[in-house]
Parts: C-alpha cells; sequence; structure tokens
C-alpha cells in the first residue's frame, strides 16, 4: 500500500491514540477546526515509534506536502534524515511563508544552516495575520540582529496594516525598553495604524528618538 493510500484510509476521523504508531501518525494529519485553531502539531510521539521502511513511507509524504503546512515542516524536522533535512533546506523558498519561517527556525536550532536573519528581513514585510505574521515576529525578537531590527523598524513605517502596529511595538523591545516601560508608549504605537504615510512618518521621527535611533540611519 502506498504512502497516499495510507494517509486516505485515515483522512476521516480516526481515532489518534489507537491503532499502530503509523495509523496513529497518519491520522494526527487530519487537522480539524480545534486542532487548527489550538496550533497542535502531528503526532510526532508515533512518529519517533515508525520502523526504517515506515520511515521511508513518512519521508516521501511529508517532503511532498513541504510547503502546505508548517506541521509537515516540523515533522521533517523531527525525523532528521538527510533527505528531510534538505527538504527544510528547500523551504527557505516556499511560496507558503509559515513553511519558510518553520523551517529556518528548525534549520538554526538543529546547528544545520543559520539564515534567520535573512529570512526574518525577506519575509516579514509580507507577512499579515494568519500569513506568517506571528511567527516572524517571533523570529525576530528571538534573533535581533542590526539588520533584523532595522526591518523591523520599516516595517512599522511602511508595513501592510495589519503589520504595522506590532513591529511599532516590538521595535520598542527590540531597542531595550521592557515590556512593563514600553506599556507607557502605546499611544504612539497605536499611531501607526494611520493609514497616512505621512501622519505615520512624524510618528516614526518620535519612535526613533525615544529608541535612540537616527531615522536617516533606518530610511
Amino acid at each position: 500500500m502506498t504512502e497516499d493510500n495510507i494517509f486516505q484510509r485515515f483522512s476521516g476521523k480516526p481515532d489518534p491514540h489507537s491503532g499502530t504508531p503509523l495509523e496513529r501518525f497518519y491520522a494526527s494529519m487530519n487537522i480539524g477546526f480545534h486542532e487548527w485553531h489550538e496550533g497542535i502539531g502531528y503526532n510526532l510521539d508515533a512518529l519517533k515509534e515508525l520502523s526504517s521502511d515506515e520511515i521511508k513511507i513518512v519521508e516521501k509524504l511529508l517532503i511532498s506536502r513541504k510547503d502546505k503546512d508548517w506541521r509537515d515542516v516540523e515533522a521533517l524536522a523531527a525525523l532528521r534524515t538527510e533527505a528531510a533535512i534538505q527538504a527544510l533546506k528547500n523551504c527557505l523558498e516556499s511560496p507558503n511563508l509559515e513553511c519558510r519561517l518553520f523551517a529556518v527556525r528548525y534549520l538554526k536550532e538543529m546547528g544545520f544552516e543559520d539564515h534567520v536573519e535573512d529570512v526574518v528581513v525577506r519575509t516579514l514585510p509580507e507577512t499579515g495575520i494568519g500569513e506568517g505574521m506571528t511567527y516572524a515576529l517571533n523570529l525576530a525578537r528571538d534573533y535581533p540582529t542590526d539588520r533584523v531590527r532595522k526591518a523591523v523598524l520599516c516595517c512599522a513605517l511602511y508595513g501592510n496594516d495589519s503589520l504595522r502596529v506590532h513591529c511599532a511595538a516590538l521595535a520598542l523591545l527590540l531597542h531595550g525598553l521592557a515590556r512593563t516601560e514600553a506599556k507607557s508608549y502605546q499611544k504612539i504605537v497605536y499611531e501607526f495604524n494611520n493609514k497616512d504615510l505621512d501622519t505615520r512618518m512624524n510618528s516614526f521621527k518620535r519612535l526613533c528618538q525615544i529608541i535612540g535611533v537616527a531615522p536617516e540611519d533606518v530610511l
């Protein structure tokens, strides 16, 4: 039986806690509203129990799905096979922003390749609510290089409507203002909701003054 046939067998609503490890893993790939809403991944414990032959089957399926869902990327990282690692590297150019961001984090944390800065700088401006924004902001917070901090500031000014306020708030944190201090600047942060660029530019210059950055060094 092929991996596609096995997956189809468990694409109804099977019990994810019963059956063989392979059956439990395939069952966990059936993502419903609860799994989606709570950010629940696949059953990685079942993945660890697979035989070598079963790993090859799952590996092939996950690689074919590497641009579909961050859960597939997470499972590839858990497999840690040569082919799985190569698939993660390929994901750095994924059209799926969440997959791209998950892949770069796993490659960094597993010690294979460090492209976090490049991917965050390139990807953050493309993100939005439900389109990788939270993951990009978390990466920027965890790996705040000079280029990343500059990208966050640029997105506060020029980013899309759902991104600007979050980047303005993050800029305060990345430049040394503790979360409690940053709360006192909520008014200026929300000014980045304004759709008028000239108005935002004034807010941007004040934000730069607060964090001790020259606006011309950012723009």
